[in-house]
């Protein structure tokens, strides 16, 4: 069914109104009452934003966030008809267009993607391999597994370390954040560049630990090999306690248990 000019002029002066504030004329109006469908439409979004981004909001004074959601409100053409995705595009809002806001704390968009990051990561498919019979051999014929459900984040600014208020140009540097999920819940550590090439190799290579082990050594040989070692035997197991590496796969295909 197509729509009157007429009725599409009504429909589109109204959602105006949601959006901006600013009333056009809406044939059979009760003035005292439009109001209430820009309070209930602005206060959906506002609340998705502010659970989507706590750190942000925290950050921000109240006229500084305020302002930021009346911009995306007013300005921004949603997506997606899906609530949850909204966060993402108040991301591409913020980055796309010039505010105050982004000078004033050079680490904020640092922040809004790491919260971001933290709702895609739950809400992603599922993306591990359950029917992987693991082994507890680690070191000479079993292949180490990763949870597929991670990010490497690269950040300007260290808002997985440091309170957000507390951040300043003087902490502007090279980070790097693991970010995955494991038993329900998204769990994050800092990384070294080290430990980042760690990853990129067990991801692209399907190492024993003994090989990874080998591969460092040989493309560190400035550092001393039990120093090498040491550290990724203790980032193996940090990592498998936490749900980062799910166990070891026994290259011929014997069923095992997990460790």
């Amino acid at each position: 069914m197509h729509l009157s000019n007429y009725t599409k002029t009504q429909q589109n002066n109204l959602a105006s109104f949601c959006k901006t504030n600013i009333l056009k004329p809406i044939d059979g109006l009760t003035e005292n009452r439009i109001h209430h469908y820009r309070r209930l439409i602005y206060g959906v979004i506002d609340d998705s934003l502010r659970s989507a981004y706590p750190l942000t909001e925290n950050l921000l004074d109240e006229n500084e966030w305020k302002f930021l959601v009346d911009e995306f409100v007013a300005k921004h053409k949603s997506q997606s008809p899906q609530i949850w995705q909204m966060p993402y595009e108040f991301f591409q809002f913020i980055e796309s267009n010039e505010f105050g806001a982004k000078t004033k704390y050079p680490h904020l968009m640092d922040l809004l993607m790491f919260e971001w990051k933290e709702i895609e990561l739950f809400m992603m498919e599922d993306q591990n391999d359950n029917n992987v019979k693991l082994s507890h051999d680690i070191f000479d014929h079993s292949q180490i597994v990763l949870n597929k459900e991670y990010e490497i984040l690269k950040l300007s600014f260290p808002v997985h370390k440091k309170s957000p208020n507390s951040i300043s140009m003087e902490d502007k540097s090279t980070y790097f954040a693991l970010m995955f999920r494991a038993n329900d819940k998204v769990q994050f550590f800092d990384l070294s560049p080290f430990f980042v090439w760690i990853i990129y190799e067990i991801e692209n290579n399907n190492y024993s630990l003994k090989q990874l082990i080998k591969k460092a050594e040989g493309a560190n040989k400035n550092i001393n090999n039990k120093i090498i070692s040491e550290n990724i035997l203790k980032f193996i197991y940090t990592s498998h306690s936490k749900g980062f590496i799910l166990g070891f796969e026994n290259a011929k295909g014997e069923n095992d248990r997990k460790i």
